[in-house]
């Protein structure tokens, strides 16, 4: 005769409480490894667009504007929606039938606001044909719907279109802008 090993239904039901207790106990962590991930994976898109924008202008000898969309034919306010970068010929932020779309960037912030704020209020990026931006300096700050500081992630970008990365100076998890002050929602 051969014995059947397995388990009782009672060691089944203690492997079973005791593994939701230990997910339960992870899951506050792993939801803000994905937050945190997602604000990154963010950050790290919007560098490769500028810089994508920058090299195009130099590149095509024409200004290239990089600005926020959601119907891909104008420039609109909310860089949360989405957001193109195409050859400007005219610099008028739409796109006409002489220029030409090159990069978009759908709605992939989840939770959260992306906002650019820039010298003059302008809502767009606009590259000269020698890579600079046009009259403009700004940076891009993105804030996570609940309100962590942790998330907040801020991008730095100088007239000549270089961008550098907000990071904690005074090691409070808490990321300080281009004033040296904590990022403010």
């Amino acid at each position: 005769m051969h014995s059947i090993r397995g388990f009782t239904l009672l060691e089944l039901i203690i492997a079973l409480l005791i593994m939701s207790i230990l997910f339960t106990l992870a899951m506050p962590k792993l939801t803000s490894f994905i937050d945190q991930s997602e604000a990154s994976a963010l950050q790290k898109t919007l560098i490769q667009h500028i810089a994508f924008a920058k090299s195009s202008a130099a590149n095509s000898g024409k200004i290239v504007t990089l600005c926020p969309t959601t119907e891909y034919l104008q420039c609109e306010s909310s860089w949360t929606n989405g957001s193109m970068i195409f050859i400007d010929s005219n610099a008028n932020r739409i796109v006409d039938l002489e220029d030409r779309i090159l990069r978009v960037r759908s709605a992939d912030i989840r939770e959260g606001q992306l906002e650019w704020r820039a010298f003059g209020r302008r809502k767009y990026l606009q590259f000269s044909p020698m890579g600079f931006l046009l009259h403009q300096s700004g940076n891009f700050t993105y804030c996570d719907n609940s309100g962590d500081p942790v998330l907040t992630r801020q991008l730095i970008v100088n007239g000549a279109g270089r961008v550098r990365i907000a990071i904690d100076n005074d090691g409070d998890n808490i990321r300080e802008g281009s004033n040296g002050k904590a990022i403010n929602c």
